[in-house]
């Protein structure tokens, strides 16, 4: 799967002009992530399942709740549409893993076919497939 991605410099570079909106207290952390942005780093995406646990149990996840970036409504907007689709109220796009690569294939070709392509797909989940 091909898809346009930063490079490690300019990832570094807006993670640092955007850290001076953060609470002093993530100040650290958001540096301390910057600082495993390097060049050559290792491929993680054939990391063991214990290097990803090592991992996260040094990076820890920031909850929803207390990321700057999203506001109270925008939680809760996320909340109600993930009701509606545990509900079978709002349509559903499933993609297994291979289809997800030809999607993406797609959307380089073409981003308005593939968009056309997957709502098509798309369905309404009832309570017993969630």
């Amino acid at each position: 799967m091909s898809i346009a991605t930063a490079s490690t410099a300019d990832i570094r570079e807006t993670l640092l002009q955007r850290v001076s909106i953060l609470p002093p207290g993530y100040c650290p952390k958001v540096l301390d992530f910057i600082e495993t942005l390097t060049e050559g780093d290792d491929d993680r995406e054939n990391w063991s399942d214990e290097q990803w646990e090592a991992w996260l149990a040094s990076n820890p996840p920031i909850p929803l709740e207390d990321d700057p970036f999203f506001t109270p409504e925008h939680i809760e907007r996320i909340r109600q549409r993930s009701k509606d689709m545990k509900e079978g109220k709002t349509k559903v796009i499933t993609f297994t893993p291979e289809e997800l690569e030809e999607f993406w294939e797609e959307m380089e070709r073409s981003p308005e076919e593939a968009k056309a392509k997957a709502r098509s797909r798309a369905y309404y989940r009832t309570p017993k497939q969630s």
